[in-house]
Formats: C-alpha cells, structure tokens, sequence
C-alpha cells in the first residue's frame, strides 16, 4: 500500500470530470471567514489533488492520502454606490471616476497594457481617492491584489498564503475631495520634489518612422526629415528615434570599428550630421539572447548582470529568460553595481557618437518572475523594478525620460505616455484628458503625451477631423507629440505657437506651485468645486492651475458642445469672443469650430 502526500500552495486547482462517471464521498470544502477590526480573513480549506494521481494504482486499486493546506487572505472592498473614486492605476480604457471599471482580481502592478490589456498600466500608485472626502492609502511593502466591480465595489486583497499576512492600509478623512487629496500627498511622499529639465517644454517631439535596416539609410532618413521641418517652417524640435532605429545608429558605430580598426588610429566615427540634429534615442533595460554582448556575459561569467534564477547552493547564476518586442532576452539586474555601470558607460557611448540630448528609458514594465509563476526574490517582489530604473533614469541625467512610474513622482523626470488608438473612443482620443487628469492626480505632472492622431497602429492618421481635434488638445498638454508627418501645417503652426506663448508661462507658474505643495497643474473642475457633485463626473474638461479651463470637442462630427463651468463665486470669459459667464452654469451646445479649442481664464467680477 501507497501512501501519496499532496501539498499545493497557493490556490492550485484541479477539476475532475463527472461526464460517464458517478463520483461518492469526498472530503468536505468550506470556508471560514473571520471579521476583526474591518478585515476579513478568509480561511480556504480545500482537498487538492494532482493531475497524474492514475498513474499510480495496485492491483485494480488506487488508495490516496491527502493533507488539507490552510490558506488566509486578507481582503476589503470599498463601496462604489453614490460615491466616486479616482487613483489607482493607468488602465488601457481609461474611466474618470474609475467606478466604470471592471477588472478581474490581480496583482497590483505595472504591466505593459499591449500584452496585458486587461491588466493595470504605466502609472500606479497604491492611493485611491473618493469624492466624499476620503483616501485610502495602502502600505507600499506588503504583496497586493485589486479587483474592481463596476459601479459597486473595489476590493483590496493580499495573495493567499500559508502565513497571515495583514492588509494595511491608512483612511484619510476630510471635509472635502481637495482637502483629503492635498493631506493624502504629503502622506504618501515625504521626498523632496525636483522639477525636470523644463526645456523639455518648449520643443515638439516628432516620432520618426523609418522602416530601414541599416544606419546608412536611416542616416538619409533624417537627413530628408528633417530638411522637410525646415522647409514648411515648423521650428526647431526634438526627432524620437525608437529603440530599432538606436540600435542601428549604434551598430553603424560598430561595423566601422571593426572595418577599420587596422587600418585607421581612429578609436571612434562621428557622425556629424546626426550630431548636428537634436534627437532622443531610446533604450531598455532589455538585451537579446542573439546578441554577442550576451554571449560575451556568459563566456566571461558575468551572468549576474541579468535578473537570474540560483542554479543551486554553490551554483552560477542562470539568467531569467523573457520576451521583449518579440524576442528572446534577458533583463539587466539594476541591484548590481557593476550591471549599472556598464548600462550607463553604454549610454555615455553612444553620446559621444550620436550627441543625443534626450534619452527614453523604457522597458520598466513588468515582472518576469511573477510572469512566469516564479516566486521572485524579495527584492524583486511587485514593481521594485520601476522605482530602481527610476533612479538609474536619474543618473543619466537630466533630459531622460520613463516610460512607467511608481513612487517616482518627485524625481526630476519627464514621463512618455502609452500610445492611443487612432480613433475617437476610450482608448483613443477621448481617453487623453483621462489619461492626463489621472497622471496629474497622481503627482506626476510632466509628461509627454502620445503623437498627434495615436501611434499605436504605427500608421499614418487618415481622419484629418480626428488629428485637427487631437492637436487642438496637444497644445494645452506639457509638450506637443507628432508622428510623421503632421503636414496640417498652417494649423500646427498656429499650436505650437499657442503652446509657447500661452501654455508654458502657465506651466511654469504651476510647476513651482506643485514643487512647494503637491497641487497638481493639471486639475479636475471639483478642484475649483469640490462640494459640487456635478464636477465629480465631468472628463472631457480640464484646468492648468485655478484660472484656465479647457474644453475639446471628442465627439466626432460635433461643431458644438456643452460646457460646465465650475465656482459660482467667480465669472469665466471664453478667449476666443471676449463673453463672460457666470461659474456655477452650463453653456448647452456651445459653438466650437473644427480648428477651434474652447477656453476660458477665470475672471473676479
């Protein structure tokens, strides 16, 4: 007689058929759940089995021993019933309040939303906050899952586990949302806030999209781009290369190297003209298993400079293989100093080749232990990751910029925003002011939204309504995005022009005032309103500081619009007719023109 012992953690599940089988007996299942000071204990006590058990029998006859595994979770849900929530996390169709949402329970971590659209996006804070005048802020070390219901509940969770792990989490109470927001902030960050480099805002950004595969000919691609921005007079801006292109500029480096390191003392080769360009590159922290960096890592036994799993007690390490943008690679471990320092001699490299004045940093996204249903170690447990690559980002200077952020808001850098669909939904145009009030909300102010038109299709926009109505958006935002080529050229002249003039000088004035108080510059109408529970829902408006409101048309054909315009105690004057309206009112089917953008200054009587 056999005796098989069954041990299966964390909410393993098998299922058996009961199709031409009748099935008796069996162990019972319930559930326990224990409520002590608002927490709610669940005990699972199930009876696991293993999928290859018939394998195993004696003479016709199959006798099975198993041991019950307690697991606890800890768990509490928020109403969602006549109050509305915002914070959270970045989702791939954005909803202002989040009460809309409906997400399966997960772990509460920055994924990259083009593999996991159902997951949660670049910009995570465990910080919710509800228009009653309450937040909810979680402790930034314990594992966490969150799920939401929509229009009833969010739950906060911990994973199940052989050991009670307890839900911590701080309720902040105020007289209003903006003064429960503005306590909230201090008690999330104690850090000092630092501005970025706020030249940042004074250029476009123009996404270069050249399907070459060698140096030489992306060479000539910018060389014909940019002779075009000069020739329709569109200004001095910052070409975006993806992270092919930068790799091809790098390889071009390479090849000469090696062709001509007999016969030249040359240790390097400029590249004048692209020298000449003012660009951003853009790296990862990612490396091919292909590439003959890796393989020299492996052959000189630096394994430890990717995220690794222990081959045994005296073993080498075995680098953790992942996916990046379809291929096989490996993930730079940014706990070891040395792995630091050759990714930042790297990136000193190619600034001496390229001359490069930004650089895009992505790639943070992302756990591949939990992924790969790996227990990871513990300095790697939820996004770890992006708070370290946040610093790294730092000491490259002061002209990088993430793509991903968490505990990150009071560093000195510039955040780049998920690419949108090109079309007028959610997940499109109208999911920018979403998008930005959420960002905001969070604390991180100074970011770079997607191009002009959306760029997730990495196509040219074909609506010429849909780019007129997103630029007249984009030029309000920190810094202009477009993708090639945006030859609407009148019009984005008369934006970019607007955005230099107008909406920097505000920028800057509310940067200073964020960097002393946390206010954010980008701001929802119950900012001004904060008892009005009109403004709780309203998500195709916004305000930078406390005197501009902004409201786009994100209908498509729409030539008009209704308008809110919050505060009664003050009056708004539209820039565009010099009338002034009462606060407190809506303007119905106000008249907004294809190449126009409504906006008020607010103004005392």
């Amino acid at each position: 007689q056999y005796s098989l012992r069954i041990v299966t953690l964390f909410l393993s599940q098998d299922c058996f058929s009961m199709v031409n089988i009748s099935w008796y007996g069996g162990a019972s299942v319930h559930a326990r759940i224990l409520s002590w000071m608002s927490r709610f204990w669940t005990l699972m006590k199930t009876p696991l089995t293993s999928k290859k058990l018939s394998t195993y029998g004696i003479d016709g006859q199959q006798q099975y021993s198993l041991r019950i595994v307690t697991l606890f979770l800890s768990q509490d849900c928020f109403s969602m019933v006549n109050i509305s929530w915002y914070g959270g996390a970045s989702v791939h169709a954005p909803n202002w309040p989040i009460n809309d949402a409906n997400i399966s329970m997960q772990p509460f971590t920055v994924s990259d939303l083009r593999d996991n659209p159902s997951g949660f996006g670049s910009v995570l804070e465990r910080y919710f906050l509800g228009s009653s005048g309450v937040s909810v802020l979680v402790a930034p070390n314990i594992p966490l899952h969150v799920g939401m219901e929509s229009r009833q509940q969010f739950c906060l969770q911990t994973p199940p586990s052989m050991e009670r792990m307890p839900l911590q989490y701080t309720v902040c109470v105020g007289h209003n949302i903006r003064a429960v927001h503005q306590e909230s902030m201090q008690q999330l960050s104690t850090a000092r806030r630092e501005l970025p480099n706020m030249d940042v805002l004074r250029l476009p950004f123009w996404k270069l999209l050249a399907n070459v595969d060698s140096g030489a000919k992306l060479e000539r691609e910018l060389r014909t781009f940019s002779n075009r921005l000069k020739r329709h007079h569109l200004g001095e801006g910052v070409i975006s290369l993806d992270e092919h292109s930068t790799a091809l500029l790098a390889s071009m480096d390479h090849s000469y190297l090696n062709s001509k390191k007999r016969t030249s003392k040359r240790q390097t080769r400029d590249l004048p003209f692209v020298k000449l360009l003012n660009i951003s590159i853009t790296l990862s922290p990612y490396l091919s298993v292909d590439s003959q960096q890796f393989q020299t890592s492996i052959q000189e036994g630096i394994e430890d400079y990717w995220l690794s799993l222990p081959s045994g007690p005296q073993g080498r390490p075995v680098p953790l293989l992942t996916q990046w943008k379809g291929k096989y690679s490996v993930k730079l471990n940014i706990t070891n100093p040395e792995a630091t320092n050759w990714f930042l001699d790297k990136v000193d490299s190619l600034h001496s080749h390229l001359g490069m004045e930004y650089v895009i940093l992505e790639g943070g996204e992302g756990n591949p232990f939990e992924e790969q249903a790996l227990r990871p170690p513990l300095a790697w447990v939820g996004d770890e990751y992006i708070r370290l690559l946040a610093d790294l980002a730092g000491r490259i200077g002061e002209n990088t910029i993430v793509t991903s952020g968490t505990r990150s808001r009071h560093k000195a850098l510039f955040i780049r925003m998920s690419a949108l669909q090109s079309d007028w939904s959610y997940s499109g145009l109208k999911g920018i002011i979403l998008s930005l009030l959420h960002h905001s909300l969070l604390g991180y102010n100074f970011f770079i939204p997607d191009a002009v038109g959306g760029s997730l299709s990495a196509e040219l926009v074909a609506d010429d309504e849909l780019f007129v109505r997103w630029l007249g958006i984009a030029a309000f935002l920190p810094v202009i995005s477009f993708q090639t080529p945006p030859w609407v050229l009148n019009l984005t002249r008369l934006y970019i022009a607007k955005h230099h003039d107008f909406v920097i000088p505000l920028i800057l004035k509310y940067a200073e005032e964020w960097q002393e108080t946390g206010n954010p510059i980008y701001r929802p109408l119950w900012w001004l309103s904060p008892n009005d529970p009109i403004t709780f829902t309203i998500d195709d408006e916004f305000l930078i500081g406390n005197e501009v409101l902004v409201a786009p048309v994100t209908e498509k054909g729409a030539l008009q619009r209704d308008i809110y315009l919050p505060e009664s105690d003050f009056q708004w004057q539209d820039t565009n007719n010099a009338q002034v309206f009462d606060g407190g009112t809506f303007l119905e089917s106000y008249p907004v023109g294809l190449g126009d953008v409504a906006v008020f200054v607010r103004w005392r009587s």
